[in-house]
């Protein structure tokens, strides 16, 4: 995790030094945007993404961006395999399981060719996601989750705790430019965390999200 979050850092430094690029260049262009994003997960278990991302032009063909945003259900079947053993413990049926993640990242992307309106580009970016692991149980139909201490169960953290993981994203899109400064953005997000463990014991491990997103949004 240490060697992670130094290379963060260092890709924020990159950043930063960007930003401060763009802040010298002439304010009479729109160098900067900012953008609210939607759309479906993939994937095992799928669901709805919603999120928001901002950044600025730093040279010709490259910009630089910070998203954040929440991912409803990233779950897989690891998570289901851990909760199948609480189910047969109890003598009951797994409900619903779902890992929920919010997500920031930072990075960059590559204009590759623009054409008239169109602006296609591809993008990586670094950071973290904080997963949050979401289980129900039931026996003979009725929900026991809140009632499993009494059944004789004390769930692990990989089960009932929020976990940070490392986050690895890469993708591509493209935005529409319409009324001069507003823009259209679709794009597919493909990202994977790193392993999650304590004491070494592996609590959640890794997971690959993908996000289809539709956004709009505002140059300025």
């Amino acid at each position: 995790m240490m060697r992670c979050a130094r290379l963060v850092t260092c890709f924020g430094i990159v950043l930063v030094a960007g930003v401060t690029r763009l802040q010298a260049q002439s304010a009479s262009e729109p160098r900067w945007y900012g953008e609210f994003t939607v759309g479906p997960t993939l994937g095992h278990k799928s669901d709805v993404s919603i999120g928001g991302e901002g950044g600025g032009r730093l040279t010709d063909v490259i910009d630089v961006f910070v998203e954040i945003g929440h991912m409803g259900n990233v779950g897989n079947t690891d998570l289901e395999a851990r909760a199948q053993k609480i189910a047969d413990f109890i003598g009951g049926t797994v409900g619903t399981t779902a890992y929920k993640m919010t997500y920031f990242d930072v990075g960059a992307k590559y204009r590759v060719m623009d054409t008239g309106p169109w602006h296609p580009y591809v993008g990586v970016g670094l950071g973290f996601g904080t997963i949050k692991p979401e289980v129900r149980w039931a026996v003979g139909g009725n929900d026991v989750t809140d009632q499993l201490p009494s059944l004789g169960v004390q769930l692990g953290s990989d089960l009932s705790e929020s976990h940070t993981a490392f986050l690895f994203m890469i993708g591509g899109g493209t935005t529409y430019t319409f009324m001069t400064r507003y823009f259209a953005d679709l794009s597919y997000r493909y990202g994977r965390t790193s392993e999650v463990s304590s004491d070494s014991e592996v609590l959640i491990k890794g997971l690959n999200t993908q996000r289809v997103q539709f956004g709009v949004g505002i140059r300025f």
